[in-house]
């Protein structure tokens, strides 16, 4: 056991744990779970929460397993691993007492809390399902269930606006689908669905859509004929600069003439032909996609009239910002019809789901939230549980949604303020354990965002200071897994700033130590493989011979063949490639992995 593993699991400090892959995460939460137990802390008191049910298996095997192992060990082997386990600690646990924890985890009513987060949810919502508005007998809705019901609401809504009954849901369904295709749109719908959790708490669909608005820069009630009206009326531009630029412009090459020619017929309408024509007036100025024309007069003009260049560059910026603005307001206007429909949307599908006494994963978390967020009911929910909870071990930390962190931060609200509600008034040490690791991040369309955890770091480490507790962060850096030649490869991407962001905190740089010392490893860089471009035929050539298409997949397959069968057909030596370093021998077919 490493000293960081050691001071991870130490139970008398609140931990935040970064644990690279291979440095020993689940020993160290093992470890730390059974360290509690050693110290007193009784079994229904600690929450180990999870991210899959796979993980929380895998911690209960161990736990179980590791206690049931000391009730039938020797004397001596049990001291052993306790003096490896606390350490300095050993004179103040007893033999008889570590015998005991295996009957005592048996006889927790409920035996010892190790879930994910949904799991535990889910068993709070059975508690107290009229304080969470819930129908006591929910079942939770699978996949398929949810699909079926979502096609339902669509359904619903869809008919609703197509039947003319509200005039909004119509002109918001059409804008929708002006801008997608059927295919488009229904996974549109599906990742509205499963956003639901982030929007949450934010106010109505209508108050989304001003945040939209404001956040992209669009004013209440603007319009694209306001914003075009204002882009034509007189002294919004330089009448006077532009007609001695046209003039210029209509003395040079065929170019300079046809742009002479449209700046000319836009100045010579008033202002409502010239909000009619602005789209023919901005091709002198900006390319078909609305990007700035590189060139907007041949050398020839410009060396003849000098102020010519300025006075059209300056004309350019401000159609390019006027075009700004119209994209901004098409966004803003385009946001606001999804953020109604999908509003309206998820009402329908909230409905479907009360009817039949659903719930899916995702509403078990937000009702929880809620629950524990209630005013005039989460105080009595939460001393009640208050005097269950000493403990909470959160694991997979960059995998938890806010909405999910939420959730533990008003489980552990009481931990630190004053002295918390307990029957028996003992005094006892309440901690918070996170362990995770930024770089494996991989669920952030499920909500992880390693943003948001930093920001439930930082705030867990001031609530903990403040109520004058022990506040560790441990990296675990020491892999157990990888050879040095792996980790220094990782260490070495990392180290490049535009590959930092989210993983790396400013100012910090990653390292990872081998404990796999003395054995060799390789990192090779290979080239991707790409489509080859296929050769031209000749002109009416005869289909006399059958050619097979490129398949980047399969040349790979056969560079790694051919790499393999080199390490296997060669005669390599001490220290060269098809060398196996831990072995000390050439590679055999045994020892390769393809993954």
């Amino acid at each position: 056991m490493t000293q960081a593993q050691q001071a991870a699991a130490d139970p008398s400090a609140s931990v935040w744990v970064t644990a690279s892959a291979g440095t020993g995460k689940t020993k160290v939460l093992t470890d730390r779970v059974l360290r509690l137990l050693l110290s007193g802390t009784e079994p229904g008191r600690i929450l180990c929460l999870t991210f899959t049910r796979a993980a929380a298996a895998e911690m209960a095997i161990r736990i179980t397993s590791t206690l049931g192992r000391w009730t039938t060990a020797a004397d001596d082997i049990l001291d052993g691993e306790l003096n490896e386990l606390v350490a300095d600690e050993t004179k103040n646990v007893s033999l008889r007492h570590a015998r005991s924890l295996f009957a005592q985890v048996l006889d927790t009513p409920g035996g010892m809390k190790i879930l994910t987060i949904h799991a535990f949810c889910q068993s709070l919502l059975r508690r107290f399902p009229l304080e969470a508005g819930i129908a006591p007998h929910f079942a939770v809705a699978d996949e398929r269930t949810q699909r079926e019901l979502l096609k339902e609401a669509q359904s619903r809504l869809f008919r609703h606006a197509r039947q003319g009954q509200d005039e909004g849901l119509a002109t918001a369904l059409a804008t929708i689908t002006a801008q997608l295709g059927e295919d488009r749109f229904a996974d549109l719908m599906g990742e509205w669905t499963g956003a639901r959790g982030r929007l949450a708490g934010r106010g109505g669909g209508e108050h989304l859509a001003a945040a939209a608005a404001r956040l992209l820069g669009v004013k209440k009630g603007e319009s694209l004929e306001a914003i075009v009206r204002a882009a034509c009326a007189d002294g919004a531009f330089a009448r006077d600069g532009l007609v001695r630029a046209a003039e210029a412009l209509g003395e040079g090459a065929k170019t300079d003439i046809a742009r002479a020619g449209l700046i000319t017929d836009w100045l010579a309408g008033d202002e409502a032909a010239r909000m009619a024509g602005i789209d023919a007036y901005c091709r002198a100025f900006l390319r078909q996609d609305g990007g700035p024309l590189a060139r907007l007069a041949t050398k020839a003009v410009q060396e003849a009239a000098p102020d010519v260049a300025d006075v059209l560059a300056e004309e350019q910026s401000r159609l390019l910002a006027v075009q700004e603005r119209l994209k901004a307001l098409a966004v803003a206007e385009n946001s606001a019809a999804l953020i109604r429909f999908g509003a309206r949307l998820l009402g329908y599908f909230r409905d479907e789901k009360t009817a039949r006494a659903l719930l899916d994963y995702d509403d078990q978390i937000m009702e929880t939230r809620k629950l524990l967020a209630a005013p005039d009911i989460a105080p009595w929910v939460l001393f009640k549980l208050d005097g269950g909870l000493d403990h909470i071990l959160v694991d997979e930390s960059q995998d938890t949604s806010p909405v999910q962190w939420a959730v533990i931060a008003a489980l552990a609200e009481e931990f630190f303020v004053g002295d918390s509600a307990h029957e028996d008034k003992r005094e006892t040490v309440r901690t918070i354990f996170s362990v995770g690791d930024e770089k494996q991040s991989i669920f952030s369309f499920q909500g992880a965002d390693p943003a948001a955890l930093a920001e439930t770091r930082e705030n867990f480490r001031q609530r903990i200071e403040a109520a004058r507790h022990q506040w560790r962060e441990v990296p675990l850096e020491r892999s157990f897994r990888s050879t040095a030649a792996v980790l220094g490869a990782v260490d070495a991407v990392f180290a490049q700033p535009e590959a930092q962001a989210g993983v790396v905190r400013p100012g910090q740089q990653l390292h990872h130590e081998a404990a796999r010392i003395g054995q060799g490893g390789r990192v090779e860089l290979w080239p991707v493989a790409v489509p080859r471009e296929a050769p031209e035929d000749a002109p009416w050539s005869v289909p006399t011979e059958r050619r097979g298409g490129d398949d980047p997949a399969r040349r790979l397959a056969g560079a790694i063949a051919d790499k393999i069968s080199g390490w296997l057909t060669g005669a390599p030596a001490p220290g060269s490639d098809g060398w196996l370093e831990s072995e000390g021998r050439p590679i055999r077919a045994g020892d390769i992995l393809v993954l």
